[in-house]
């Protein structure tokens, strides 16, 4: 149960994927978060994955997010480590 101090306190999460089928090989490619706290953004948290794996066209139209931008990124278990630090 939350107490008063967190119950204003959220974050907001937006992740960019190979494809929605991580059973299938589908990996993130971005992650990014806003911890919103009272109604103001206190913290920010931006990164590229590189899911090891070329992306295809389609994902980088969609995306925006393209194989030269992953290239060296780190893999997505690095950054999901860091992000939950």
């Amino acid at each position: 149960m939350l107490n008063n101090k967190n119950a204003n306190t959220v974050v907001v999460l937006d992740f960019e994927t190979t494809g929605l089928s991580p059973n299938m090989g589908d990996r993130g490619i971005e992650i990014g978060a806003v911890l919103v706290e009272n109604g103001k953004i206190t913290d920010r948290f931006q990164k590229l994955m590189n899911p090891n794996f070329r992306i295809n066209s389609f994902i980088e139209d969609y995306t925006g997010i393209t194989n030269a931008m992953v290239k060296g990124a780190q893999s997505c278990s690095k950054v999901m480590k860091e992000f939950a630090e």
